[in-house]
């Protein structure tokens, strides 16, 4: 399995050279498709590309996933809609003649029209994820975090809910007055603790969400919480909520997808929670998912 993948985001650019399913290089930079002109991209992926330097062969094929396949990116691939079958994962997608000397494809997206759920790039994750865990339920955690279901015995990605924990949190701090004012912060497990909990008490309506976000202001105003911890105590309320949201609780296990900044804080809020999990990074399950579409060549 020799080919370049590129996971091309908003934010973020990543291209991997992986030869016999390892990957033997890696570039990034932060020329997300949405601060790129369209016209652009084609360029700028080549531009990219070089960087891998000898990692780079013209010849091997190259894969495209993310936002660079949405209708801001370099063509859009569209969507698979669910119920979507575990083979229907593993495709490679639409073919971009003309840009590269290299076979080049651009993936397509997922989606479930039955609730207005779309996804691109997470779905990569769960097709590695999907041979790496025994899981039901799969959390790919991040910005926009994706919790997705299968139906093991039917094959099928059955569901999709998206909760917007990492930008919610990203907006209150930088640019509301929840995060105005604030002095440098620090780690606080305690008020990371007390926002998961706060957060159970949102998810049983003891209170609104939006009103218990505003609170946040208020607990480090009135001296219930250190000003220093306050994006500790937020951060525990959403990831908080989404863990009681998304979780299926029980006896259920769910196989929790991110990176090692993320990884600690769901565990946490899991633990506090008393919800099983199990933990994946993210650049495992992406490139087992990748290996996937290059075994199976679909």
């Amino acid at each position: 399995m020799n080919y370049i993948a590129v996971d091309w985001g908003t934010s973020n650019f990543r291209a991997l050279s992986v030869r016999d399913g390892v990957v033997i290089k890696s570039v990034q930079d932060s020329c997300g498709v949405g601060k790129c002109q369209r016209s652009a991209l084609p360029e700028i992926l080549k531009q990219q590309l070089h960087r891998l330097e000898d990692a780079y062969d013209e010849q091997i094929p190259v894969l495209l996933c993310g936002m660079i396949g949405s209708n801001i990116g370099i063509a859009d691939a569209g969507y698979l809609d669910m119920p979507l079958s575990f083979s229907q994962l593993l495709g490679k997608g639409m073919e971009l003649p003309g840009i590269l000397l290299n076979p080049l494809t651009l993936r397509p997206g997922i989606c479930d029209k039955r609730v207005n759920e779309i996804c691109r790039g997470e779905e990569m994750q769960l097709a590695g994820a999907l041979t790496l865990s025994d899981a039901a339920t799969f959390a790919a955690v991040g910005t926009h975090s994706k919790w997705l279901k299968v139906e093991r015995s039917q094959q099928q990605v059955t569901g999709m809910q998206t909760l917007m924990t990492g930008e919610l949190y990203h907006l209150l701090l930088n640019h509301s007055v929840v995060g105005k004012g604030l002095p440098e912060q620090v780690d606080s497990p305690a008020a990371f603790q007390a926002g998961v909990e706060t957060a159970l008490s949102v998810v049983h309506e003891k209170v609104e969400l939006v009103t218990e976000l505003f609170r946040c202001r208020g607990r480090y105003i009135l001296g219930a919480l250190s000003q220093e911890a306050a994006a500790s105590w937020l951060s525990g309320m959403l990831i908080g909520y989404e863990v009681a949201c998304g979780h299926p609780g029980g006896d259920k296990t769910v196989c929790i997808i991110g990176n090692e900044i993320l990884l600690p804080r769901y565990q946490l809020a899991c633990e506090i929670l008393h919800r099983r999990y199990e933990l994946l990074a993210a650049e495992d399950a992406i490139i087992a998912g990748l290996n996937g579409v290059f075994s199976y060549g679909g």
